[in-house]
């Protein structure tokens, strides 16, 4: 019993210390199929490690879609940030409200699963006044929100500022649709919480 408890702790410290871990050791908890790694997985796991550190400001990831790229960005990044800083405060963005609650919905589930909470929630805990779908707080300050590009950010940052497909790939062709894509995420910087240091993906 001890021997297992402390393989456990070891292998949590391992996930607190890595993303790339976090994200081999999470999957099950938010993806029926199974987790198949990669190099490109371990590049971006390592390039939002950096983007968390704040030595990298803005980061703009670009690989083929069914790469793992939105459930590693947008559900299990933010779970592993709150494992040490559960006061960072977050706002991610996509093409459709649905797409955002998906990924907002996964990224709770994690949280409040057995396995997070055993490892990672030390201390705190999703708050009861701020607990929807879309946007829930921990007790230590910190937030996700989610929201659709034509949703309306106004009144709404944080400490990053994700934009995660902001056009579906029929919108990609119209030429509208592409300059009101690139009006909202101009203003998105605004949304930051400190303007010299926060983060946008």
């Amino acid at each position: 019993q001890a021997a297992l408890a402390d393989r456990a702790n070891r292998e949590a410290e391992k996930a607190r210390r890595s993303l790339a871990e976090f994200v081999r050791q999470a999957w099950r908890y938010v993806e029926p199929s199974p987790f198949v790694g990669g190099r490109h997985v371990d590049a971006i796991c390592e390039h939002l490690e950096a983007v968390t550190r704040g030595e990298i400001l803005r980061l703009l990831v670009t690989v083929p879609p069914r790469h793992s790229k939105s459930l590693i960005v947008s559900v299990l990044w933010p779970a592993w940030i709150w494992a040490t800083r559960p006061e960072w405060r977050s706002l991610f963005v996509s093409h459709s409200s649905p797409l955002a609650v998906e990924h907002s919905r996964l990224c709770r589930q994690l949280v409040e699963s057995v396995w997070y909470r055993t490892n990672f929630g030390g201390g705190w805990t999703l708050a009861g006044y701020q607990n929807a779908k879309v946007h829930y707080s921990t007790t230590k300050g910190g937030h996700r929100f989610s929201i659709g590009m034509t949703g309306g950010i106004m009144g709404h940052g944080g400490d990053l500022v994700c934009v995660d497909d902001p056009l579906t790939a029929t919108e990609s062709w119209s030429e509208a649709a592409r300059s009101e894509a690139k009006r909202i995420v101009g203003v998105l910087p605004m949304r930051l919480n400190e303007p010299k240091t926060g983060r946008m993906v």
